[in-house]
């Protein structure tokens, strides 16, 4: 077995370990979709995860859910496109999610509401 490999497999049993601590800690049920998982949260739960989020946050969160890319989000907010990522990497951490499919999916009723 090589140097590569073994790093792989000490990798791979890193994730799985930390996988099962995530499940563990997080009580929210999903479901798979074909763009990824789809949480059975009431609107008030979700609005509660959203107010775990920085105001910065809440700003790129929403334009994120306008369908916009993050290059235009970090145009529109007149941030650098690292910053807006780090805000969505920390949107994503927040929220439980792995994609902009996901937050869509699972969030886009806030948004609805939102305009509203």
């Amino acid at each position: 077995m090589g140097f590569m490999d073994r790093i792989k497999v000490m990798l791979s049993k890193s994730k799985s370990e930390s996988g099962d601590k995530d499940e563990k800690e997080t009580t929210v049920t999903s479901s798979e979709t074909r763009y990824g998982k789809k949480f059975n949260l009431t609107p008030d739960e979700k609005a509660k995860l959203v107010e775990s989020l920085t105001p910065r946050e809440k700003e790129t969160f929403y334009i994120l859910l306008g369908g916009y890319n993050l290059k235009e989000a970090a145009k529109q907010l007149n941030i650098r496109y690292s910053t807006a990522n780090t805000y969505q990497t920390a949107i994503y951490k927040k929220l439980n999610v792995n994609s902009r499919a996901e937050l869509i999916i699972n969030f886009r009723d806030l948004y609805e509401t939102r305009e509203e």
